[in-house]
């Protein structure tokens, strides 16, 4: 017996039709990562709760977390090439004289993996001091 061509077309369709159907659920595996902020020799401010932290991988997805109390921000993030930036404003009101304290730094081509022996990022800050009359 002989079987049309057209059953043989209707075969292939429905058997790519069924595995095109596939479902991936898998999310994508997430990384620890540890980010410390270091505060310079002298500064009369030290590590904060608050201060903004970003990494950004080479595909330009940016995550944002803030410091705690000991200036390590925590992030949870999928493998890759990382910038880490932190840049921060702080205005002492609290000294009789008020200072605003701008701090910035950054840490490029930092490599995040599970292979990695640590997934921690120290960021040396630079601070300039200018008088506050707000």
């Amino acid at each position: 017996m002989r079987i049309p061509h057209t059953l043989h077309i209707l075969f292939a369709f429905t058997a790519l039709l069924l595995t095109a159907c596939t479902s991936y659920d898998e999310a994508p595996e997430t990384i620890r990562v540890t980010v410390q902020l270091v505060y310079p020799d002298g500064s009369a401010i030290g590590p904060y709760e608050g201060a903004r932290v970003e990494l950004t991988n080479a595909n330009a997805s940016t995550f944002v977390d803030s410091t705690d109390a000991s200036g390590v921000a925590t992030f949870d993030v999928p493998g890759g090439l990382y910038s880490a930036v932190s840049s921060e404003v702080y205005i002492d009101t609290i000294s009789a004289v008020h200072y605003r304290y701008i701090f910035n730094g950054r840490m490029d081509q930092q490599v995040i993996s599970p292979d990695s022996v640590s997934n921690n990022i120290t960021i040396k800050l630079t601070m300039t001091r200018k008088r506050y009359w707000g």
